[in-house]
């Protein structure tokens, strides 16, 4: 099972660089890049998740072996919060305020919202 995994993430690596390495990209075109990642990153965390979760299978790696993933999987989750934070303060002025929103779905949603 790792293996044919193993491989569909090779595929899954030739697609990404395709994407990345395409000169003058629509916007649909980085729509659909941005899209891909999040789905290919949601995809892995789920499989981390489960392989956790397993405690059978857990319990076949040592604590150098966890510790090796632990600081791995730390590493990878700081630099991507950071990136979070980075483009969430850099278009912050593009979000909806989240009160704004609210209010919105509130009136949408509670038919005393059309009478006012």
């Amino acid at each position: 099972m790792a293996e044919q995994w193993i491989s569909g993430t090779k595929d899954l690596l030739k697609r990404i660089d395709t994407l990345a390495s395409k000169k003058d990209k629509d916007r649909l075109e980085l729509i659909n890049s941005i899209l891909m990642a999040l789905n290919i990153t949601n995809n892995s965390i789920r499989g981390w998740s489960s392989w956790i979760q397993n405690l059978d299978f857990m319990a076949r790696f040592n604590k150098e072996e966890l510790e090796e993933i632990a600081e791995g999987l730390l590493k990878l989750t700081r630099a991507f919060i950071e990136y979070d934070v980075e483009q969430t303060k850099k278009y912050q002025h593009k979000i909806p305020r989240t009160e704004d929103t609210t209010s919105k779905r509130q009136k949408q949603s509670d038919p005393r919202g059309l009478y006012t």
